[in-house]
């Protein structure tokens, strides 16, 4: 077993996480997603697609978190209940590892989408905050997603029956 200076994974305990630029307590999970849209191409006389095709990109963050009684993310700024969402910026959410100081991952150009809060008997409140994302990256400032089609290096595929 590795201690924890030569622990290889991530844990929820090893990152830590700012949503523009404040660190966020009392977090339970992030999950980023992104969709590429793919689309069949199909042809006469069969069901079964060629290839498929990425005709866009979508990326979204998901942020659960406990509900602290002066800190929830309206009180913050970094969502909205209601008309205030017209007057929101976009944000950048940022992982960090805790114990290097390297970027995990940065979540760049967020808008929020979804917010909501829970409340339940002998239960803990909760807050949940989605946000759509331009881009990320891993903490190297690369922008993969957003470089220009005609650089990216695609193999054609194989049309052989």
């Amino acid at each position: 077993m590795a201690n924890l200076k030569n622990q290889q994974v991530h844990a929820g305990h090893t990152i830590k996480l700012k949503v523009d630029g404040q660190e966020i307590g009392r977090a339970q999970s992030i999950d980023g997603r992104r969709s590429f849209g793919q689309e069949g191409v199909y042809e006469i006389g069969s069901i079964m697609p060629r290839e498929h095709v990425a005709l866009r990109y979508e990326g979204t963050v998901t942020l659960d978190k406990f509900r602290i009684r002066t800190k929830s993310l309206a009180d913050l700024g970094l969502a909205s209940l209601g008309v205030g969402i017209l007057n929101m910026d976009v944000i950048d959410i940022e992982v960090t590892d805790r114990h290097t100081g390297e970027v995990v991952i940065v979540y760049v150009g967020c808008s929020l989408q979804d917010y909501s809060e829970s409340f339940r008997a002998n239960a803990i409140a909760g807050e949940n905050a989605t946000w759509t994302y331009l881009y990320a990256h891993r903490g190297n400032g690369t922008k993969e997603t957003i470089q220009d089609a005609s650089t990216v290096n695609v193999k054609s595929p194989s049309y052989t029956e």
